[in-house]
């Protein structure tokens, strides 16, 4: 997966990016709750450092949360631990309605190692940020909490 310019968060004057429509991921949150077994807890919009909206459910007691990439349409589910540790988990079938809308990335991806490759398309200020912050696989850049 080549990582695209502004995925980090971090601009330069090459890539002015509008930030994804809060209210479609919000209503595509709603909509997953009325499912039985599924709550919604709270809806975490991107501000800064965060690089993401994070969706907040509890489904059978369980935690977890639906993170969308503030910038571009790509969607992971995780459980993040009272530290703000991401732990990617894949996507459960209750929540596969968001991948008519979003581009779901699979545990996979996101746990791939960081390879020069993931990094061609990235400008100088987003590789120095990742060199700074020396995230450990694909899915910390992606999903990140850097200033």
């Amino acid at each position: 997966m080549k990582l695209p310019r502004g995925i980090t968060g971090f601009f330069d004057e090459k890539a002015a990016l509008q930030m994804i429509d809060l209210k479609k991921f919000r209503s595509l949150c709603y909509d997953v709750s009325l499912h039985e077994d599924i709550v919604l807890i709270s809806i975490k919009e991107a501000v800064y450092p965060t690089n993401y909206i994070c969706a907040k459910f509890s489904v059978n007691d369980q935690p977890i949360q639906i993170l969308l990439n503030a910038y571009y349409p790509l969607l992971a589910a995780a459980v993040i631990t009272e530290h703000e540790h991401i732990v990617f988990c894949e996507l459960p079938k209750t929540f596969e309605s968001f991948i008519a809308h979003y581009q779901s990335i699979s545990l996979e991806e996101l746990q791939e190692k960081l390879r020069e490759e993931h990094l061609e398309q990235l400008s100088e200020v987003e590789r120095q940020q990742i060199t700074f912050w020396a995230p450990q696989n694909v899915g910390e850049i992606i999903f990140n909490t850097w200033d």
